[in-house]
């Protein structure tokens, strides 16, 4: 049975952008950033990125994600792809399929892993939980 080995937690600052109506839903530009810690690394790393958010007919939303974590010889850069369950009190809950690329030999194992995120997210803040995937 594949089990979930915890990799690092984000914590950023959402700005939005309204796109607009969209034959597929509302769309949501949400550019990010902010840190994230790990075992992996000593102290804290910048995290930046964009959110690209389709609000769909049930009010929940598609999430296409693209960003780094990490600057110059450190950076991971990662996409993923999602939903976000939007709660009644305007707060959403994120769950992401995560993949990496990097050229950092300290973290090219990387670029063979996959990983999944949960979250929450409220007043313009998100914290994920970011788990690689272990057979």
């Amino acid at each position: 049975m594949p089990s979930l080995e915890k990799f690092c937690t984000v914590e950023a600052s959402l700005d939005m952008k309204i796109i607009g109506n969209t034959p597929a839903g509302m769309r949501i530009d949400f550019p990010f950033q902010g840190t994230a810690t790990s075992d992996h690394w000593e102290g804290e790393r910048p995290v930046k990125g964009m959110d690209y958010v389709t609000v769909r007919s049930d009010r929940n939303m598609t999430l296409d994600i693209h960003g780094t974590i990490g600057e110059k010889r450190e950076a991971v850069a990662y996409t993923a792809t999602g939903v976000s369950i939007a709660n009644e009190d305007q707060s959403a809950d994120p769950k992401e399929l995560i993949v990496f690329s990097t050229g950092n030999e300290d973290l090219a194992w990387l670029n063979n892993e996959v990983g999944v995120a949960f979250g929450h997210g409220a007043g313009g803040k998100i914290t994920l939980d970011i788990y690689l995937i272990k057979p």
